[in-house]
């Protein structure tokens, strides 16, 4: 054979090989118990050959102060379980909407008892762990390894999902599987048909340099038939949003246990509010301003003359409108002012539920009210952008104060550093709902989210 052809040979095998290393993937039949209502799907390899595009492409991500550094005597999860092309990661029906699992295979015997040591896991039974710092247990059978959140009062659940896997092998269709799979996206989600959704739904969510973008279709049952409304709003406002009024059958969803949550953390009964004759509500956040307030106070010297001090504070404040539209406005403000949620002053009727900032209650016309910021200035004149949809959010982030952004949790606040602004919306198309969230990030060479 001479060189040329030897040379071809070789780069066959390499296309091959590649292809194989970064395009072809495989999933297991068996990792998704049958009782699965839910399913999210992780494309590994899609996600890593997206990476690797963003990292050559971009320079500015480029780092070589690690290149040559030794690696570390600790064990990593990559030394316990073998990473697979997709991570299927499920919910079990009739279990805690925060009950997860997912199935794994561990690589080394060695390198997983000694990571279990490494991660101060708590041997619970003689196949069952659990790691309290990570919120983690797990469940062992043979090669094989089920991970579930701690975060479920009752253990039981776990042990019901692993014997359904492990002992029953009642694992869930190909068929039902495959749909996660073929959406070809960096990551999807499966919802069964349930109380709200009349048939299955899909949620793809995919990334690039520039942007995260999440879509999908669902079809409610006909009882939860929501209608659109066209809103007009500000695009350059710290955060506008919009939605119509839910239909009854949505709210019996809501428990009392969860409406009193609501309706405690807003200090107004939702149900008192949001009425059914309402139409669509709306709320335009211009903006986070601040305001100079002073205090005096006094002390005495040692010879008790009286000294003035004063006290300067910068106090933010958000600057916003938010209002009610539809026929029941004067019902609100009847039980707005019953339950003493209102205080007549001379510049208006104070909100006092508001805490944040001074805001005021009035009826801009018999079928709108609206409860509006002292600080805020109509910005009717500047609304640019206008979209028909049951529901809407704008969220400049760029816009938000950095003296408020010490409130987050500094990991949250460090993953979302890069990003720009997002839109979401939920839009009809006969019966079916479209949901689409966009997330831009910042015009630069950096990663969109941080890790």
């Amino acid at each position: 054979m001479n060189k040329k052809k030897w040379a071809l040979l070789i780069l066959a095998a390499l296309f091959i090989f590649g292809y194989i290393k970064l395009f072809y993937k495989t999933y297991s039949e068996t990792a998704v118990a049958r009782s699965a209502d839910c399913i999210i799907a992780l494309d590994v390899k899609r996600i890593t050959n997206t990476l690797i595009w963003n990292y050559i492409t971009t320079p500015g991500q480029w780092k070589t102060g690690k290149l040559f550094s030794k690696s570390s005597d600790k064990i990593s999860w990559k030394d316990m379980v073998e990473l697979p092309d997709y991570i299927l990661a499920f919910h079990a029906a009739n279990q805690p909407a925060n009950a997860w699992y997912m199935l794994l295979n561990i690589k080394s015997k060695t390198g997983f008892e000694k990571g279990l040591l490494q991660f101060q896991f708590e041997k619970i039974k003689n196949t069952e762990y659990l790691g309290k710092a990570y919120g983690i247990r797990i469940i062992i059978k043979d090669n094989q390894i089920l991970v579930g959140n701690a975060a479920p009062e009752n253990a039981d659940h776990i042990r019901t999902v692993a014997d359904e896997l492990f002992n029953k092998k009642s694992y869930i269709s190909k068929t039902t599987l495959s749909k996660a799979i073929k959406a070809s996206s960096h990551m999807a989600v499966y919802i069964a048909a349930n109380s709200f959704l009349q048939e299955e739904a899909v949620i793809a969510a995919n990334f690039n340099k520039r942007q995260i973008e999440i879509s999908g279709k669902i079809t409610p049952k006909r009882q939860y038939n929501f209608a659109e409304t066209d809103f007009s709003y500000c695009s350059t406002s710290l955060c506008t949003a919009g939605f119509t009024q839910p239909p009854g059958a949505f709210f019996e969803l809501l428990n009392k246990t969860n409406k009193d949550k609501i309706s405690t953390a807003l200090n107004i009964n939702v149900d008192s509010v949001m009425r059914r004759e309402n139409s669509h509500y709306n709320l335009n956040l211009a903006e986070i301003k601040q305001r100079t307030d002073s205090a005096i106070s006094y002390t005495y010297d040692e010879e008790f003359n009286k000294i003035e001090t004063i006290v300067v504070n910068n106090i933010e404040e958000p600057a916003f409108n938010f209002t009610i539209t539809g026929d029941s406005v004067a019902g609100i403000y009847t039980y707005l002012q019953r339950s003493k949620k209102l205080e007549r002053t001379a510049t208006g009727d104070l909100f006092t539920p508001m805490p944040f900032v001074k805001s005021y209650c009035s009826k801009n016309s018999e079928k709108q009210l609206a409860i509006t910021a002292a600080n805020y200035i109509s910005a009717a004149e500047a609304e640019d952008k206008s979209v028909n949809a049951i529901f809407f959010l704008n969220l400049v982030f760029t816009r938000i104060p950095e003296k408020m952004q010490k409130y987050l949790p500094g990991d949250i606040m460090q993953a979302i550093s890069n990003i720009a602004a997002a839109k979401l919306s939920a839009t009809k198309n006969k019966e079916q709902v479209l949901l689409s969230c966009i997330i831009e990030k910042k015009k630069n060479d950096l990663p969109i989210i941080k890790f």
